[in-house]
């Protein structure tokens, strides 16, 4: 805490002063068809709350100049096309701000067509239910989420998480391992330092949040295009660089220090942007105290290039180091008599080819690498904090490679076909040793000693349509085919249908029901032969609900959704443990005999409200119930790990001036359920045992969290200042986060979620 006192008032001292002569900013923007991605010609651009307007010209592009720095909102509109907004345009007087506005193609043959609801509320025609969308700005100054994505979409419909250290996402009570991410058409596997194998969450996010320009995010009933996941969809878009000059940043925060450069590489027909970071308190560990202190860099890349007007290339990369050492005897923190040694790097990379055929055909084709490597050694130690016995090692590397394209085709305004191919190659070098163990009193686990290569083949297609009857009600139906080589079970086809019907021009009722089918991570699968007996994870899902829009710029839902799920691996030696728990450790999971023998459901209602910054107050407020429940292979029901069944999450801003802006989230959720230690056992072996006859049968107190945010912007001749303040679980709440046994006191100890923690970052534009 003393350390960040004076870092936090430097970010203050940057909030007071004052620029003598304020710049001018603007908006380059391009206007397509969603649909085709061909440009709109002759499109009209309001710039609202002014008299400024202006068109697209003969390529789609428009120019809006000499604008006062702050926060904007443009009204787009054409001939045939429905009329949109885009929202939360921040303009500073340093840089260009860069937008691309995609267009609905109006079902019904008029000039101009406006549809009353929905104006800020845009989503993919193929999603019916579900589904929010995120700009950039709503993502960088959501309070207690650092600028992290994942923490972002944490406060969405459906959405909760395990821990604060971790930003998983748990939707609808699937597990970390159950959800999709798609970078500018470039699938992802994982975008965090310190991420856990075959999932998708970690401690902190690799994505520079200056690099986002929009999320789509989906929370159920998606289309067939999606394969291989159960859960959800996060589609991240990256704004492309600056193609008219080149300009930078420079950001300076608690958590590390780092810089943008972007740029034209040649002028009007490519531009690239790069980030790196670096966090810095490994440097300043024996100021702040800590003896545990991560380590990681990051770079972010995207690079765009139009061979013509029909053929776009662009190239995106992330990459990240990670490393950490923690524990042992003489760490007072720990409860535990042993250290733990962690290093790792990842490396995507991914290009990808946008080819506009024809008026009404578009097709996008993808490759792209990734790379996961990481080492974690846990060794005991003895009085002088010596290794005196390995317990743990994993030595690592996973390798896949994908193919994607993705065709569309418009016959008319009321009728488009998809059609689409993927094709992903895996490769997993991998080393484990676990020393032999107890379970209980009575059981004794020899642990597994693994070294091997596994190689698999997925493949994956589609067929959707989607169809405009009546004006009012739109369809989508299609069907999927995933194959998996590597298990003995490998071929499974997913048929998927959806539907919204406008009662009124601000009233929607949506549907969508679906077959979904995932393969378990190759992890789980290579360590024991008798694994590849596993199935392709089932869930079937039935989503329905309501959207009205009171308001051009507010938008009320309401949805039930039933999730049931079939073939989830379990444990043999642990036969209340399924595998549906999974995927939120920071070890790796699925290293030891698994049968496809847990089935379970999820079922809820969520109401969701959201007002979007359209004058000077905006804000979301999510309540959900719900029911998670899994069938183990003991054959008892019990709850799930992440059966939290009331959420509540609140977060309200103002703009108090364009240039000073407060906002606070507010998040309860029910008692986490546990398993019990078993204190004699645990006492007698000086380890911790749990009581597995009572496997989530307890519950923790229930978890609540304010988070307060205050950010400052302030442009100056040639460059530009955005401070902030985020003060994270203002009142300090202890919320319980899991249990241990501490081996150096000899009793149970109690791990709490982060307690008040005062933030803050710079951030100047050049």
């Amino acid at each position: 805490m003393k350390s960040i006192i004076p870092f936090l008032i430097f970010v203050l001292l940057g909030c007071f002063a004052y620029p003598s002569e304020t710049p001018k900013g603007k908006i380059l923007g391009e206007v397509i068809d969603r649909d085709t991605k061909q440009i709109v010609i002759g499109a009209v651009i309001e710039v609202m709350n002014t008299k400024i307007f202006t068109a697209t010209d003969v390529n789609g592009k428009f120019i809006i100049e000499n604008l006062d720095p702050k926060t904007y909102h443009l009204k787009i509109s054409a001939p045939y096309y429905v009329t949109t907004f885009k929202t939360d345009i921040s303009v500073s007087g340093t840089n260009n701000v860069s937008v691309v506005i995609e267009l609905k193609l109006a079902s019904y043959e008029t000039e101009d067509v406006v549809v009353t609801s929905e104006k800020y509320f845009d989503k993919p025609a193929d999603f019916f239910t579900s589904t929010n969308a995120l700009s950039a700005e709503e993502i960088r100054r959501a309070p207690g989420a650092a600028e992290d994505v994942s923490r972002m979409v944490q406060s969405l419909p459906g959405v909760s998480t395990a821990t604060d250290s971790r930003n998983d996402l748990i939707v609808r009570g699937g597990s970390p391992i159950e959800n999709f991410i798609m970078v500018d058409g470039i699938e992802v596997p994982n975008i965090n330092h310190f991420s856990t194998q075959g999932a998708s969450g970690g401690p902190i996010g690799m994505i520079n949040g200056d690099f986002l320009s929009d999320v789509t995010f989906s929370a159920g009933g998606f289309p067939a295009r999606y394969g291989d996941r159960l859960s959800s969809i996060m589609d991240i878009t990256y704004r492309s660089g600056n193609r008219d000059n080149f300009s930078g940043k420079f950001d300076l925060g608690v958590a590390g220090a780092g810089f943008i450069i972007e740029g034209p590489v040649q002028k009007e027909k490519s531009s690239f942007i790069i980030s790196a970071r670096k966090s810095y308190l490994d440097l300043i560990a024996s100021s702040t105290g800590l003896t545990a202190v991560p380590n990681y860099t990051n770079f972010n890349l995207k690079v765009t290039y139009d061979i013509s007007e029909t053929h776009k290339l662009a190239f995106v990369g992330m990459g990240g180091i990670d490393e950490i050492y923690f524990g042992g005897r003489n760490d007072e923190d720990d409860p535990n008599i042993q250290t733990t040694d962690y290093d790792g790097w990842q490396a995507i990379g991914g290009i990808s080819h946008k080819w506009l055929i024809g008026a009404s055909t578009y097709l996008q084709t993808s490759f792209s690498a990734t790379y996961f490597d990481k080492t974690i050694k846990l060794d005991s130690t003895d009085e002088n904090n010596n290794p005196i016995k390995l317990l743990f090692s994993n030595n690592s590397r996973d390798a896949e490679y994908v193919f994607r394209s993705d065709l569309s085709q418009r016959f008319s305004p009321t009728d488009l076909l998809e059609v689409g191919i993927v094709g992903r190659y895996l490769n997993n070098d991998n080393k484990f040793y676990k020393s032999p163990f107890r379970d209980n009193d009575t059981t004794w686990n020899d642990g597994i000693d693994y070294s091997g290569v596994g190689k698999a083949y997925k493949f994956g297609s589609y067929i959707q349509y989607s169809k405009n009857l009546f004006q009012r009600l739109d369809l989508t139906a299609g069907i999927r085919q995933d194959y998996f080589d590597y298990l003995n079970q490998k071929n499974k086809f997913s048929p998927r249908v959806s539907a919204g019907y406008r009662l009124l021009d601000n009233l929607k009722l949506n549907a969508a029901y679906g077959t979904y089918f995932q393969a378990p991570p190759l992890l789980w699968l290579v360590s024991y032969e008798e694994n590849k007996d596993l199935k392709q994870i089932q869930a079937n899902q039935i989503v329905g609900g309501i959207e009205y829009y009171p308001f051009y710029d507010l938008k009320i839902s309401l949805e039930y959704f039933d999730k049931k799920y079939y073939d989830y691996p379990n444990s043999i030696s642990t036969p209340q443990y399924t595998y549906a728990n999974a995927g939120a450790e920071y070890g790796p999971t699925g290293l030891e005999k698994l049968l496809p023998a847990s089935n379970g459901y999820a079922r809820g209602l969520e109401f969701f409200v959201q007002k979007k910054l359209s004058d000077n107050i905006y804000g979301t407020l999510n309540y959900s119930y719900s029911k998670i429940r899994f069938t183990s292979l003991d054959g008892i029901e019990r709850s799930s790990s992440y059966d939290y069944q009331n959420i509540l999450t609140v977060i309200v801003g103002y703009k108090i001036f364009d240039f000073l802006e407060f906002s606070a989230k507010y998040r309860y959720m029910g008692g986490k359920p546990y398993t019990p230690i078993d204190e004699f056992l645990s006492n007698k072996y000086n380890q911790t045992i749990y009581d597995y006859s009572r496997y989530n049968a307890e519950r923790f107190e229930a978890y609540q969290r304010l988070d307060i945010r205050i950010d400052y912007r302030q442009d100056y001749d040639g460059w530009s200042l955005v401070s902030y303040l985020d003060f994270e679980n203002v009142f300090n709440t202890k919320n319980i986060d899991q249990l241990f046994w501490d081996q150096k006191n000899k009793e149970i100890y109690t791990v709490y979620q982060w307690a008040f923690l005062p933030a803050g970052g710079i951030k100047v534009e050049f």
